[in-house]
């Protein structure tokens, strides 16, 4: 790159071309994909990359939007030597130092080269729907290490000179449930980068390969400046926000806390989670490797960035200023080798800390809790012609989006997990033999506000052939709600309930793996998003739209928003003195209504109790941390150890000579003859 800035206007034409280019290749990739989660769902993402490493541009039409901080440096470098017609892939989270964050996501890229020169790399993930492990679909909630969770590709060349080593290829599907479906996936992510490859030939020629490769670091830069632009906007200071995963499947089935303080300072900020809870032997990790920018860990915030700015560059300039501090061990910095594949109810999670963090520096500008969900229920069954396994995807279960300031939230979707696109019954219908009873909205699901949030999601589906199983990984939300803002209510909880033939509907756990008969149902319910401000501020009319829409009963209406209905038709007097009766009998608002469980569960364990939790564990390896957290907790909560001491520096001494005491237990006894 030389010394001097490209003319402005030629930039912004080679920008947009670059921008067509990405989304020819989602278009590509949509519609030569196999299965659902690719051709329907469009779980994969598509990008030109610098020689570097860095997303210069990516599809913002199609696909994923987790784009932005991909960090392709490692696998980069772990290939090569690089020539024209190569396709290097890989699908292993430590070799890519966190690029690939579970194994299903399959990641392929190919150099393009003008002149001799290379000026970039065409890159693109696809979701295998199953890359073996133990469970159809390669991701189980209580998988307790990677390699449970399917085969592990290094850094490997699938293509040379054009040609697929299938020899290489052969491998790989020899470990999927479902190799013909995962193979026309694989060949539509070749096709695409080869498309790419094309086009970007086209575009050099045009205008020259160096003025190619220049535009690539200069919108990076463009972008940059924008992102910083945005951060000035936002308050300097500490501001500091957690939540929980539920840890239905963690040892002890205890709450996991991620913790997060953003730092700004001028145009820079830093997402520092200091507190957050160590890796867990689930699926729920997060192999970020501490990398700046992680992909997962800034959704929320380029989320904000997106908002606020619509028109903004979208590229990883953006995440140039945010810098992060991670503790190693950590659910969000794990040790290599732990389990992933859910991973996605981490960084969801995540996505609500970091807007409940940045609330606290703009309480006007931040929406409520969603439903925070984005679990992917999957089904496999005998194909009742052949015998034949299927493997499908079924649907993305989300819930409910939080209100804003001045808008509900929207209903059956959320904010953060909204670019998962549904899988239309016609086509699931049409390749698995499974009927879709239920899809709609739940009644009273959405927390209550002066703008509420919206509904959550009630979805069932009946099985049709022997030996069906059905799983569905990162259900969260069925303990702590969703929070509300303001005085806003917190959104309803998710549930589950099976039905086999003969025995009724009964209410279940969390699924895991779920096996059912024929004509057996699985039915779905996902969590309400979070209302905002007072209920009784609301408008009667849009409660009595909202009655008559059956998004609110007439027992709501009255007892949350304090709206007398009466033969359709609002009474006005009757409502006004219910709506003094709430607003005298209701408590002073805080800034967030958490529900009553979590409310409860940090009655006793305070931020301060568990960093120190944190804290006396601190070093151990995370081979035995779990189980050593395990017992000091099992210490507190029997009252062996008295957590409400008033001295910290006792309570904190306390806690050290038990987890030494612990330790000394764990050292194997000695035997004499």
């Amino acid at each position: 790159m030389n010394g001097k800035k490209m003319d402005p206007v030629l930039l912004e034409v080679m920008r947009c071309q670059m921008q067509g280019i990405v989304e020819e290749m989602g278009e590509m990739m949509t519609r030569c994909g196999h299965t659902v989660f690719v051709k329907e769902t469009q779980d994969f993402v598509v990008a030109l990359v610098t020689p570097e490493g860095e997303v210069a541009a990516c599809s913002q039409r199609i696909g994923l939007w987790v784009a932005i901080g991909q960090n392709y440096k490692a696998v980069i470098d772990a290939g090569g030597p690089y020539r024209e017609g190569d396709v290097w892939f890989t699908n292993d989270p430590d070799e890519s130092r966190g690029l690939v964050a579970h194994l299903p996501d399959v990641f392929g890229w190919r150099p393009i080269y003008h002149g001799g020169e290379l000026i970039c790399f065409a890159c693109a993930f696809i979701h295998c729907t199953d890359v073996g492990g133990m469970v159809p679909g390669s991701v189980a909630p209580s998988a307790v290490d990677l390699f449970q969770e399917g085969v592990m590709m290094p850094v490997t060349k699938l293509v040379e000179g054009g040609e697929i080593r299938e020899e290489i290829l052969r491998i790989f599907l020899r470990n999927t449930r479902t190799p013909e479906r995962c193979r026309g996936d694989l060949l539509a992510l070749l096709g695409t980068l080869s498309r790419a490859e094309e086009r970007l030939h086209h575009l050099a020629e045009k205008f020259g390969g160096g003025s190619l490769r220049q535009a690539l670091y200069e919108v990076l830069n463009y972008a940059e400046e924008q992102a910083r632009g945005i951060i000035r906007d936002i308050p300097d200071g500490d501001h500091e926000f957690w939540d929980y995963l539920e840890g239905d499947f963690v040892p002890g089935g205890r709450p996991v806390r991620m913790r997060l303080n953003i730092r700004v300072r001028g145009d820079e900020l830093t997402l520092d989670f200091d507190g957050t809870d160590p890796q867990v032997s689930a699926a729920f990790n997060i192999p970020s490797h501490g990398d700046e920018g992680h992909y997962l860990l800034v959704l929320g915030l380029v989320n904000y960035m997106r908002t606020v700015k619509p028109d903004l560059v979208y590229n990883s300039g953006l995440v140039r200023p945010v810098h992060m501090s991670i503790p190693e061990g950590s659910l969000l910095n794990p040790e290599p080798n732990a389990p992933c594949g859910a991973r996605q109810a981490s960084f969801f999670r995540l996505a609500d800390i970091v807007l409940g963090a940045l609330s606290q520096a703009m309480p006007d500008r931040l929406p409520a809790a969603g439903c925070g969900q984005g679990s992917i229920m999957l089904v496999s069954t005998p194909e009742l012609s052949t015998g034949d396994r299927i493997v499908s995807i079924v649907q993305p279960l989300v819930g409910g989006s939080g209100a804003r300031p001045s808008e509900d939230g929207t209903d059956g979707v959320d904010f953060t997990t909204g670019f998962y696109r549904n899988i239309p019954t016609e086509v699931l219908e049409s390749e698995t033999p499974v009927v879709v009873d239920t899809c709609g909205l739940i009644m009273d699901s959405a927390g209550a506000g002066r703008t509420r949030g919206g509904c959550g999601l009630r979805y069932s589906m009946r099985v049709l052939a022997p030996g069906s199983i059905v799983t569905s990984r990162a259900l969260e939300r069925f303990r702590f709600q969703p929070w509300g803002r303001d005085g806003g209510a917190p959104g309803g909880n998710g549930r589950n309930f099976s039905e086999i033939p003969g025995e009724g509907k009964k209410l279940i756990e969390k699924i895991n793996i779920l096996e059912l008969p024929v004509n057996g149902a699985v039915y779905m319910e996902t969590a309400g998003g979070g209302g905002f401000g007072p209920p009784w501020e609301r408008r009667p009319e849009a409660v009595l739209r909202d009655v008559e829409d059956g998004f609110v009963s007439l027992w709501a209406a009255e007892s949350a928003y304090g709206v007398v209905l009466k033969e359709g038709a609002i009474d006005e007097a009757a409502t006004a003195k219910r709506r003094r009766e709430l607003s005298a009998r209701e408590k002073k608002a805080g800034r967030f209504s958490f529900g009553p469980a979590r409310e409860e569960f940090e009655s006793v364990w305070t931020d301060a109790l568990q960093r120190m939790v944190n804290e006396a564990t601190e070093g151990i390896p995370a081979s035995i941390r779990e189980h050593v957290r395990g017992e000091l907790i099992g210490k507190l909560e029997s009252g062996e150890i008295n957590p409400k001491r008033p001295d910290p520096d006792s309570l904190l001494k306390a806690l050290r000579g038990a987890v030494a005491g612990i330790l000394e237990s764990l050292k194997p006894s000695e035997y004499s003859n």
